[in-house]
Parts: C-alpha cells; sequence; structure tokens
C-alpha cells in the first residue's frame, strides 16, 4: 500500500513539475513575443513604415527561414494595431494573445 501511495504521489510531484516548467517556457516565450513586439512598434512609429515597407526591408535583411518567418507573424500582430498605439500597450495585447494560444483559450483556437 505504502508503495501505491508513494507511486502516485511520485506521478503527482512530475506532473506538478512538468506543469510548472511548461508554463515557465509559455511565460518566457510569450515575453519575447512581446518585447519583439514592441520593438517593432518602436521602429514602425520611428521610422513610419507601412506593412509593405517593414516586411520587404525584412525579407532583404533576414534569409527565408522560421526566424523570419516568426518575426513577420509578430509583426503582422503589430501592424494590426493602430500606429499611435503606446508600445507598453502593444506588449501586453500581444503577450495576452500569445497565452491564450498557446493555452488553447485563443478565439482561433
Amino acid at each position: 500500500m505504502r508503495t501505491k501511495i508513494g507511486f502516485v504521489w511520485l506521478l503527482f510531484f512530475t506532473s506538478t513539475l512538468n506543469a510548472a516548467e511548461m508554463e515557465r517556457s509559455t511565460m518566457t516565450s510569450c515575453a519575447y513575443q512581446a518585447g519583439t513586439a514592441r520593438e517593432i512598434q518602436t521602429i514602425r512609429q520611428t521610422e513610419g513604415d507601412d506593412w509593405g515597407q517593414f516586411e520587404q526591408k525584412v525579407k532583404e535583411i533576414y534569409k527565408d527561414g522560421q526566424g523570419r518567418t516568426d518575426l513577420l507573424a509578430i509583426a503582422k500582430n503589430v501592424y494590426r494595431q493602430s500606429v499611435k498605439t503606446n508600445i507598453s500597450k502593444v506588449y501586453d495585447i500581444v503577450f495576452k494573445e500569445c497565452v491564450k494560444l498557446t493555452e488553447g483559450t485563443a478565439d482561433s483556437a
């Protein structure tokens, strides 16, 4: 009986650690994406690029690959916001959307 209880406790403890690690990974990833979005909004406000100009610049600077695809996906979310949107608000919006998407609670999920 002790062995069964010990095994159940071990499974619970292990799943709790895995969930905590997944949550930490999600928060790190979403914070990175939101930080990138904040920088894109800063560049957008400074240089005044529209979506087409920004996309073209990114394609000229970065070779085709997952990094460029991810950057453009984040930028697309930024360009949905008004150019006048505060950079902190852009950060919050992208962070919350990322968490919702990761948790499977986003509108598009």
